[in-house]
């Protein structure tokens, strides 16, 4: 009798290590890369927001750019303090903070209904003949007041169970700097996403940036190289083709602000593709570059939506049903994706980067 209860003893406790070990094998280590894209970071919102609800998933780091920067310290702010719900709940107060108390324009400079967007026209048209000291010689800006309700610094600082990597401009260089965790401040994400056109640019310890965009639109060789784990999903806002051309200024001008704002991306994305191509056929020598390049995996999300059915004018709209129009194109986004590329993760990119970027 005693031998038989010490056997199902072993069988339970055998069980139960098989399950979590099975639950231990399920999980999968990623790496984010969130994109700038102003209002439109809403997308980025919907996709962590599905990501956070998958419990097969961890995060090591985060790069950001823009909004992708705030959506990445919101984010890490809210894990620290609640774990998956407490991130889920953070980006959600911010989300809904900001298209609440906080609209970045009044709802007239927001709406993307063509009869209706007169004033943000003249004031974008403003914006090409005057520097931001002349148009906001208060330098006043609702964003700092967002941040600095949605996210307590010093506790970010000491209590980043995740890193982050945010990217900014230096102007007087025009190089990339990024930010780490220890770094973090609410004049950290402000100069990530400060428009040169629209706001101040933001002093940091005696130099002057700008929005870091720019410069990298998001940084990825931070995950290459200073991250244990292969696997890096980029979260991408800003339409990488369009299906039709430019025909009138409007239209020319947007065009050029999406070229702009993807250059350094696109830039960085083909030399990845060259390396690993060159890796494919034997003719880098090994070393770190050659195996950091060799086991990094890269997944895409993104939504076509966002490049045919919006213009670059609705980065400017903080309406609630933008918003929350965003917020479910980039849930179901990041849910197609899941179920699609899940088993990719750990084992090969989900994206061709050669056809793509090359």
């Amino acid at each position: 009798m005693v031998r038989r209860y010490f056997l199902l003893c072993l069988t339970h406790c055998s069980n139960d290590h098989k399950l979590s070990c099975m639950k231990a094998q399920k999980t999968k280590i990623i790496n984010l890369a969130l994109q700038g894209g102003g209002s439109h970071g809403a997308f980025t919102w919907g996709v962590l927001d599905r990501l956070l609800q998958d419990e097969r998933l961890e995060v090591e780091a985060i790069t950001g750019a823009s909004s992708g920067a705030i959506n990445a310290a919101v984010m890490v702010y809210g894990f620290a303090k609640g774990g998956r719900e407490g991130a889920r709940d953070a980006l959600r107060n911010f989300w809904n903070l900001l298209c609440g108390n906080y609209l970045i324009f009044p709802p007239s400079f927001a709406t993307f209904d063509e009869s209706e967007s007169h004033m943000l026209e003249t004031y974008l048209a403003l914006t090409r003949i005057f520097a931001p000291g002349q148009l906001n010689p208060l330098n006043m800006n609702p964003l700092r007041e967002l941040v600095m309700e949605t996210i307590e610094f010093d506790y970010l600082r000491s209590n980043c169970p995740i890193r982050l990597f945010i990217a900014t401009t230096q102007v007087r260089t025009g190089k990339l700097k990024i930010f780490e965790n220890c770094d973090m401040s609410v004049d950290t994400l402000l100069a990530s996403a400060c428009l040169p056109s629209i706001h101040h640019p933001v002093q940091i310890d005696g130099e002057i940036y700008w929005d870091g965009g720019l410069a990298a639109n998001p940084p990825i060789f931070p995950l290459i190289f200073n991250c244990r784990n292969r696997d890096i999903i980029i979260v991408v806002i800003n339409p990488l083709e369009i299906t039709d051309l430019p025909t009138n200024i409007v239209e020319i001008r947007e065009r050029l602000s999406d070229i702009g704002i993807n250059t350094a991306f696109l830039r960085e994305m083909r030399a990845i593709a060259f390396c690993k191509n060159m890796i494919a056929g034997d003719w880098l020598a090994s070393g770190k570059l050659h195996n950091k390049m060799k086991r990094s995996n890269i997944h895409l999300i993104r939504n076509h939506a966002l490049a045919t059915q919006f213009t670059a004018r609705s980065r400017y709209n903080t309406l609630p049903s933008f918003i929350n129009l965003l917020y479910n194109e980039g849930h179901s986004a990041a849910d197609i994706w899941l179920e699609n590329n899940y088993e990719t993760i750990g084992k090969q990119s989900s994206v061709d980067l050669a056809a793509l970027f090359c």
